[in-house]
């Protein structure tokens, strides 16, 4: 082809009918796009998320005075999932989840007290701060409660009180240190003999709504209950 020879006129015509069609497409429709757009992205980073997350045959719920590390966690969880009945999701793996709460008594509060707040290991030193921080704790623990997502919890003799206090939410109880689990498993030892393990009552809502959920938690706390070391 001469390189001095002109586009044919029909060419410039339909390069120009499409992206005029294109700049009135946006034009019109833009925001439209971007909201649309928007949502898909955050539909797409729930998801991940979801299926990301690691799942659990049963997750316990922990109100007290410790905080425990990463593998004091480890230890703890790995002796409840060694009396888990069985693998409720069929997943190959009986696993155990824990949301803990590190809950004071103005007592206990007034104790200087070695915590990790944000991910940053820090003394509670400084008293207003201690109580707005334990404040915190204490509502966002009894909301979670509420919930109805937990039903199997370990709790200090405050909480047990605050459980207990105007609406009785705990079905069952026993004190820790009287069972044999707590007795002959040091990983277990991490939390104080005093401390209450509680079977919830079933919530209408959340997962403990649930019969099959329920149940599993209802297992477990048999399951501790029964373990027995005969010395």
């Amino acid at each position: 082809m001469n390189q001095n020879q002109k586009l044919d006129s029909t060419e410039i015509v339909t390069e120009n009918r499409v992206f005029k069609k294109i700049e009135n497409f946006w034009y019109h429709n833009k925001w439209t796009v971007i909201v649309v757009t928007f949502f898909l992205c955050v539909a797409l980073v729930c998801t991940v998320q979801i299926f990301s997350k690691e799942k659990y045959d049963v997750t316990v719920l922990s109100g007290t005075t410790v905080r425990m590390n990463a593998e004091q966690r480890e230890a703890f969880l790995s002796s409840l999932e060694s009396v888990l009945p069985k693998d409720y999701d069929k997943d190959g793996e009986s696993a155990v989840g824990m949301v803990d709460y590190q809950i004071f008594s103005e007592e206990e509060r007034l104790v200087e007290v070695e915590t990790e707040i944000d991910g940053v290991q820090t003394t509670l030193i400084d008293e207003q701060a201690a109580a707005h921080w334990n404040n915190d704790q204490r509502s966002s623990f009894l909301s979670t409660v509420q919930t109805g997502e937990y039903s199997l919890c370990f709790a200090s003799p405050h909480v047990y009180e605050l459980l207990t206090k105007d609406k009785n939410v705990v079905s069952k109880s026993v004190r820790l240190g009287d069972t044999d689990f707590y007795r002959y498993n040091e990983a277990v030892q991490v939390l104080p003999a005093d401390t209450v393990l509680c079977l919830l009552i079933q919530f209408p809502m959340g997962t403990s709504g649930k019969d099959d959920i329920y149940a599993r938690s209802v297992a477990l706390y048999e399951a501790i209950l029964a373990y027995d070391v005969q010395e």
